[in-house]
């Protein structure tokens, strides 16, 4: 109760109980979410906490819980606002807090297209690239035409001078037009219907250059293939509509709440594989990184359930993926700054929270202060009740080992992550055999290694998705290289992973690995993976020179082996280094183009394909705009 007197509204319960879940106290949050069917703001709240684990876990039941539950949610929403309703009211007349409550439901009908889309990407095939497409496309037509109409009150309500970060995106930009009595914004196309991710469209029309949202998106007006019928008739109720007056502090709620989901959308798209980018351009739509940045910061600003919500979005983006993509190259440090920042300002309402400790580690890690990380993910596990919050500072943990070279702890970490943990069991086993293999255990190097094999002809059940793809496909070619070999081999694979997970620039022990990868005398796991380590620790060192050397020489001795071959990973990512080296020292910078583009059009299917393509495409955006 706020004052004594008034009572909360559902979206402050809906914050209270995420900020519970973000505090460590889940289990109160659980039963405050319980019994609350009623109400879609809870609903929805409840549904942001399921989709949060299922990521954090990655495990079968968990994806398919929050997939069952946005699902509920989506066609909740869908015939809350459905045509049929939206007439009725403007016929009849509705309230001013029905106006409100239909964005709200607009706005959470697109955020769970949106988390639906994700969950269906990480199936990882082509058919789950074609339906998470669609659905996306779906919730951005959503979004365009609910981020238009509640931009249009927020203007109307504080101001035409107002500048709301995140939209001056063309797509989704409104028109002013200026007049001697001051501005008059173009209002959106009241011919709109509402897309459920279930339902299939027919038509599509494609957005023309930007005039104004009626004249410049015809899709507005067909939005799922057809014009609505009853079009003129709710034209003719737009004036009674203009007399509606929502609270300010509504209104500015609304902002803050489509600015979330529109903020996710614009980074994930922005962050798709240049293959899944061509798809998403047929499909009519597209993605701004840095208007999607600027949304998430005025979102987490606001009040409505959704800002803790954001500054975790942004604390994922600047620790998680903007190193993991090498998106700044090897400053794996960019985005420490604004994640520090981050995590400061929101120390108040946070200070013991398990999860903000989560993103304290990944700073310290990404800052080479690898032993703060690790006190800040015991902390976090120490604090959590919350198994999967566990699970996530574990696995960090296990890194953090692999990361020091600490052989003995890291195979320990593994080991405990492949008991306790219903994801991809073959992974942590894989780098349980590793790190014992590097260690000199080598029978248990071996045992492991042979797990790995019966794992992946006897799938389990509660095994994640990813399990059945890519990466156990990379994971079961390289255990069984393990056996039989000695502790050099097994480190040479451990610097293998380190590499691909752009870890190497948060080690001290650059001489070790470098020193490792001289020494190497003999078979080696792969043609050139030797050099192509050796010449990443020598960039991260500043010895460029020898980097250059090094990356060329990998070239040198894989020519002869074709770009279709099981490793011609080490290939693509030589190329990638070496011109990306070659920019930033501004040496051969036509060479470097050549060698990107080489990259991008020869090699197909390889390891870590996606991961590296995001980082070629960015790379040549960058450097040859």
């Amino acid at each position: 109760m706020e004052g004594g007197n008034k009572p909360e509204e559902e979206w402050e319960i809906a914050r209270r109980g995420i900020t519970m879940v973000l505090n460590n106290r889940y289990e109160e949050a659980e039963k405050l979410f319980s019994g609350q069917e009623h109400s879609t703001q809870l609903a929805a709240g409840k549904c942001f906490v399921v989709f949060m684990n299922a990521l954090m876990t990655f495990e079968e039941d968990m994806l398919t819980e929050a997939m069952n539950s946005l699902r509920d949610i989506e066609r909740r929403c869908a015939q809350d606002i459905g045509w049929i309703k939206t007439m009725r009211n403007r016929v009849f007349g509705s309230p001013v807090r029905d106006e409100a409550d239909r964005l709200e439901e607009q706005i959470i009908l697109a955020d769970s297209q949106v988390c639906i889309a994700l969950l269906t990407f990480l199936q990882q095939d082509v058919g789950s690239y074609m339906k998470g497409g669609w659905v996306l496309r779906k919730a951005w037509k959503v979004y365009q035409h609910t981020y238009q109409q509640i931009l249009q009150l927020y203007k109307k309500t504080f101001g035409f001078d107002q500048t709301v970060p995140g939209s001056e995106f063309p797509l989704w930009r409104v028109v002013t037009k200026s007049s001697s009595f001051g501005a008059v914004v173009q209002s959106p196309s009241c011919d709109w219907s509402v897309p459920n991710s279930t339902q299939t469209t027919p038509g599509y029309d494609p957005a023309a250059s930007p005039t104004s949202p009626s004249s410049a998106y015809p899709s507005l007006r067909r939005l799922n293939g057809y014009r609505n019928p009853f079009s003129a008739i709710f034209s003719a109720f737009n004036a009674a509509e203009e007399n509606e007056t929502i609270p300010p502090e509504v209104v500015s709620r609304l902002m803050a709440a489509v600015s979330f989901g529109y903020g996710v959308f614009q980074l994930c798209v922005s962050l798709l594989p240049p293959s899944l980018l061509k798809l998403i351009q047929l499909l009519g739509f597209g993605g701004d990184r840095v208007s999607g940045l600027e949304a998430l910061m005025f979102s987490r600003q606001g009040h409505d359930m959704r800002a803790p919500l954001a500054t975790l979005a942004l604390l994922w983006y600047h620790t998680i993926v903007r190193p993991f993509f090498a998106l700044d190259g090897s400053n794996v440090e960019a985005g420490v700054e604004t994640a520090t920042a981050l995590i400061a300002e929101s120390q108040h309402e946070f200070e013991d929270s398990a999860l903000f400790l989560f993103f304290k580690g990944r700073i310290h890690r990404l800052q080479c202060n690898v032993d703060s990380a690790l006190e800040a993910y015991r902390a976090g596990v120490e604090k959590s009740m919350q198994r999967e919050v566990q699970l996530l500072c574990m696995h960090e943990m296990g890194w953090c080992h692999l990361i020091q070279l600490d052989w003995h702890n890291a195979y320990q970490s593994f080991l405990e992550l492949k008991r306790r943990s219903r994801w991809s069991k073959i992974f942590y086993t894989y780098l349980a055999a590793v790190s014992a293999g590097a260690n000199e255990q080598t029978k248990e190097s071996i045992r492991l290694a042979k797990e790995v094999n019966k794992q992946s002809s006897q799938p389990d059940s509660n095994a994640g998705r990813t399990n059945v793809g890519q990466l156990e496909y990379f994971i079961c070619r390289r255990a069984e290289k393990i056996i039989g070999k000695d502790p050099a081999f097994c480190r040479l694979l451990a610097y293998e992973m380190l590499f691909l997970w752009n870890a190497l620039p948060s080690t001290k022990y650059m001489n070790n690995i470098a020193q490792d990868c001289q020494d190497l005398e003999g078979e080696e796991p792969m043609t050139g993976l030797r050099l192509l380590v050796l010449g990443v620790t020598q960039c991260c060192m500043g010895l460029k020179q020898d980097a250059v050397n090094s990356f060329r020489s990998v070239l040198s001795v894989r020519s002869h082996i074709p770009d279709t071959a099981d490793d011609s990973h080490v290939t693509a990512f030589a190329l990638y280094e070496l011109a990306v080296l070659l920019i930033k020292e501004c040496q051969a910078v036509e060479e470097a183009r050549l060698l990107l583009e080489r990259a991008q059009k020869d090699f197909k299917g390889y390891d870590f394909e996606n991961h590296l393509s995001v980082r070629i495409h960015s790379a040549l955006r960058n450097a040859f705009p």
